[in-house]
């Protein structure tokens, strides 16, 4: 079963915050590309119906939830959009900080993940190592 998106009138050209809306639940990421995005769930979700993805997926709750709707579509809402990586990162804890635990929420973790290639002090597409140093500090912070 192929799913469906639906994608915001104005697509952003920097790094985003959105929210996955599928019926009543959603689930908060953020993206370089919401057309890679759609491709990723796409995989996901088909690796799902075929049950090879573990429970420690980054999407794992979402797919699994779509597969229980009858006719899934997953509406992306843009929360927020800035080409500074430390910014979308603090946005994104914000959002899980407010979310992460009501009945709605799909969201399996209340950090936002931090790509390994920034952990292996490369650098990413998006975020800088600078940044992603300055948010590990707010982290401690927040006490996580």
């Amino acid at each position: 079963m192929s799913l469906q998106f639906k994608f915001p009138d104005t697509i952003p050209t920097t790094v985003s915050v959105v929210k996955l809306s599928v019926g009543d639940k959603f689930y908060i990421a953020k993206t370089t590309s919401l057309e890679w995005l759609r491709s990723e769930l796409q995989s996901v979700y088909g690796k799902y119906l075929r049950g090879g993805i573990a429970e420690t997926n980054l999407y794992y709750s979402l797919v699994r939830y779509i597969h229980k709707q009858e006719m899934p579509k997953i509406i992306m809402e843009v929360l927020y959009t800035s080409d500074n990586g430390y910014q979308v990162l603090k946005y994104e804890l914000e959002q899980l900080s407010e979310h992460f635990g009501t009945r709605n929420c799909l969201n399996q973790n209340n950090t936002p993940h931090i790509p390994k290639t920034v952990a292996a002090k490369k650098g990413s597409q998006w975020l800088k190592q600078n940044e992603s140093l300055n948010f590990r500090k707010l982290l401690t912070k927040y006490d996580y």
